[in-house]
């Protein structure tokens, strides 16, 4: 049996991190539709890593 990830382990809660369909871009122009939402993380070594969210429900959830 897998062992639960420790209190360093970062883990994604399973609620709802964002919410809404459309975007205001700065400056003047009419709200833009939301296509891709993601949590960006970048490490001290350089790395990064995408997790694109999902939209369900008129939020965006984690995967």
């Amino acid at each position: 049996m897998a062992e639960p990830p420790g209190d360093d382990v970062l883990v994604v809660p399973p609620i709802p991190l964002a919410s809404g369909n459309m975007l205001e871009p700065e400056g003047d122009g009419p709200p833009v539709r939301i296509t891709t939402v993601e949590v960006v993380i970048s490490t001290e070594d350089g790395s990064e890593l995408r997790i694109p969210l999902v939209h369900r429900h008129g939020a965006w959830w984690a995967p």
